[in-house]
């Protein structure tokens, strides 16, 4: 995709020596006070210049980091979309942890005129109370990689601002972070009395042989928390587009959606599996939909908002500006 000028101006604070200093008065919360949240999911945000301002100033209210460990590289865990991409100064220490450290501590801290303000506040000035979602994607080996990536929330986990479980309940703070890719589940879900890293659930595959029948319309015979994946283990349940579509257990052959817009079919076969995420408390998301040509991509957007999808995925920032997705009409 051709450089967006958005993702460009922040640019200059990439260039500084060293992390950007909240005290400077280019600091970018000057780009983001007129910002307004929407259920918008960065998708690869890393590709872009700068990467989580550019994500927070159009308003997204999840980003993505693909995570890789390599024990040698003194325990960083490096962030990029293969192997071939990675470099030295692209980590999730200072593409992500330490930029949003320095947001929030500028979020909360005394204002000098009115001194302390009580609550806490998110990233965003316009709704402070929006928490974000930090979406791992897990491209090594899960059980090699999830101690690093504990130690690395730390400075985020000490200052009380991570969505956690509790034992009893799910407590939503600032950021909620989420593993996706080759994250183990067995090792999120291990501590039964503290977590606050939650699992992306299989969006084309939550039927569980453990999970109860499904309560009839206009009941409340289940509980979420009856479900295999539940908010006290997840928090999304994601699936790629055209995979999801195409694993339907339906009788007829599902035509590959970039042939024309989607058909009846297709979209009871969304309707059913948004329906499904949104029983079990989950954010649903899909990923790889569409890009081109813009007509279609715009129609696949509109079904997914009108099928009440959770994070609508979205790879061009510009397009989810200039076409406001996400907001209520």
């Amino acid at each position: 995709m051709p450089v967006d000028p958005f993702d460009a101006a922040f640019d200059p604070f990439r260039r500084g020596p060293g992390p950007i200093s909240v005290d400077s008065p280019y600091y970018p919360t000057h780009y983001l006070q007129s910002v307004l949240p929407v259920p918008c999911h960065s998708h690869n945000d890393y590709w872009r210049r700068t990467p989580l301002y550019a994500a927070l100033g159009s308003g997204c209210v999840s980003i993505e980091a693909d995570v890789w460990l390599f024990r040698d590289q003194e325990d960083e865990l490096y962030v990029g979309h293969s192997v071939a991409s990675l470099s030295r100064n692209a980590t999730l220490r200072n593409l992500y942890v330490d930029p949003l450290v320095s947001i929030l501590e500028r979020m909360n801290s005394e204002n000098e005129i009115a001194g302390p303000i009580p609550g806490l506040r998110g990233v965003f000035y316009q709704d402070p109370e929006q928490p974000l979602t930090l979406l791992i994607d897990f491209k090594t080996n899960g059980l090699d990689l999830w101690p690093y990536l504990q130690a690395q929330l730390a400075p985020l986990r000490d200052r009380g601002w991570l969505t956690h479980w509790n034992g009893t309940d799910r407590v939503t703070k600032l950021v909620t972070v989420v593993a996706t890719g080759n994250a183990p589940f067995e090792a999120l879900t291990a501590n039964k009395t503290y977590r606050d890293v939650f699992f992306d659930a299989p969006l084309d595959d939550l039927d569980d042989a453990s999970d109860p029948p499904s309560a009839l319309p206009g009941t409340s015979e289940n509980s979420v928390f009856d479900f295999k994946y539940n908010p006290s283990n997840s928090h999304m349940a994601s699936a790629p587009f055209l995979r999801a579509l195409s694993l339907s257990k339906l009788s007829y052959s599902v035509p590959p959606v970039f042939q024309g817009p989607l058909t009846p079919p297709q979209t009871a076969i969304l309707r059913k599996q948004i329906g499904q995420a949104r029983e079990r408390g989950l954010l649903p998301r899909y990923w790889g939909t569409p890009r081109w040509p813009r007509g279609l991509r715009d129609r696949v957007w509109e079904v997914l908002v009108e099928e009440g999808v959770g994070l609508l995925n979205v790879d061009d920032l510009r397009a989810a500006r200039k076409g406001q997705w996400g907001r209520p009409h």
